[in-house]
């Protein structure tokens, strides 16, 4: 069951599995190429038996994306549009085909692969962990209309000539975040998002911008008649600013639906406690770590913080050097900077680690941890793989601290 790249050649029968297994149609043009940034994998049904020719048995794509790290950034393949032909399920494909999916990620230097999961136990199985979710809260619009206005405050409209204000503002408040895209080029463009999207920017008198709040009209058919898709301001005050906006849509619809990031400042400005989360499902969010080295050295440690442990690293889910999670190190945190030697294993005789103190995580755990805003304990709550000497927890813990990891994209 050979894995390969796909080309343009095989864009139509990829887009005609995937409507197969999502629903839709393969669209008007089902044979136009990869979008810049996506790696396609996939296997040919003619390489099975009784498997015809054209078809495709199953395929996936890697997007090639960047995500923050408290302060850095790191590359990170986004799985998308994993499909197994009904013909040739049941055989091992889908793991076949993944396995091939993590090492290419792995080949192309991306330290995590991240997933929204149709079915958490299968992805599990080779390694991923849940992280977070994408949160949605319906708020009553009436509230946000009470809100007091904010001095030295005023909205503008978001068009082409500003666009790239708000792009700035996005990767200056999101930066010392974990886990989200950079939304760098080429999978993000530089252009202003066609409408329904809309969104107006928080400036102040001197025209120095503060925040924005992205926005679609919709019909209101479940109650809600306003999507709002983000809302970032440098302050609680900018935040309720941009909130008391919206609040201007209670005239003509009731209640806005608000897309939140896992603890959200904009929690903390909204008035009143009537905000409610959203039937809707809400989606999962799954991270495997496929770099353990460049997962640690991609993150700036916090001021002050000095020390050295072993880390050794267990992958059980994957043959072994499918990826680079798997090891032992010797990390290493100074001056802001980590360092992460590779270290011999313990068969191989003494390695000049032994007296460090030591953390033993399986790759459920490295891949909860290692994106950052979690504790060893949280690890051992969820029954994850770990084992620690106090003072090798105590300095692991310090490096990962932060904000537990949030999602906002979708692929």
């Amino acid at each position: 069951m050979p894995v390969r790249d796909l080309t343009t050649a095989d864009a139509a029968a990829y887009r005609r599995l995937s409507a197969l297994a999502f629903g839709g149609t393969a669209g008007e043009d089902p044979g136009r190429p990869f979008a810049s940034g996506i790696i396609p994998l996939g296997i040919d049904s003619a390489s099975l038996p009784g498997g015809a020719e054209g078809v495709l048995a199953a395929g996936a794509q890697i997007r090639e994306d960047r995500v923050t790290l408290a302060g850095g950034t790191v590359a990170c393949g986004g799985i998308g549009g994993v499909a197994v032909h009904p013909a040739h399920r049941a055989g091992g494909l889908f793991r076949e085909l993944m396995t091939a999916v993590l090492a290419r990620c792995t080949q192309e230097g991306m330290a995590f692969s991240m997933l929204y999961p149709a079915n958490v136990a299968i992805y599990r199985a080779l390694g991923y962990q849940v992280v977070t979710d994408v949160g949605f809260l319906r708020v009553p619009l009436l509230d946000l209309q009470r809100l007091r206005p904010v001095p030295g405050r005023r909205t503008v409209p978001v068009t082409a000539g500003s666009f790239d204000r708000v792009r700035a503002l996005y990767r200056e408040l999101t930066a010392g975040d974990n886990g989200m895209l950079t939304r760098e080029g080429p999978l993000f463009g530089t252009e202003l998002p066609a409408e329904p999207w809309h969104a107006v920017l928080l400036e102040d008198e001197a025209g120095t911008a503060h925040g924005y709040v992205s926005f679609t009209r919709t019909g209101g058919e479940d109650g809600v008649g306003l999507e709002v898709h983000e809302l970032l301001g440098r302050s609680r005050e900018d935040r309720r600013a941009l909130l008391r906006s919206l609040g201007s849509w209670s005239t003509v619809t009731e209640t806005l639906r608000l897309r939140v990031r896992a603890e959200d400042p904009v929690l903390d400005a909204l008035p009143g406690g009537r905000a409610r989360r959203d039937p809707q499902v809400m989606p999962l969010v799954m991270v495997r770590v496929t770099d353990t080295a460049a997962a640690l050295t991609a993150r700036p440690a916090p001021a002050g913080l000095q020390g050295a442990l072993r880390l050794e690293v267990d992958d059980a889910a994957l043959p072994a050097g499918t990826t680079a999670a798997a090891g032992a190190w010797r990390v290493e945190i100074t001056d802001g900077v980590v360092h992460a030697v590779p270290l011999p294993s313990p068969d191989d005789g003494a390695d000049g680690a032994q007296d460090l103190p030591v953390v033993h995580l399986d790759v459920h755990a490295a891949s909860l941890l290692l994106i950052g805003g979690r504790s060893l304990a949280d690890a051992e709550r969820l029954g994850l793989g770990v084992q620690a000497d106090p003072a090798a927890r105590t300095l692991l813990d310090a490096l990962l601290a932060g904000p537990r990891p949030a999602v906002m994209d979708q692929f």
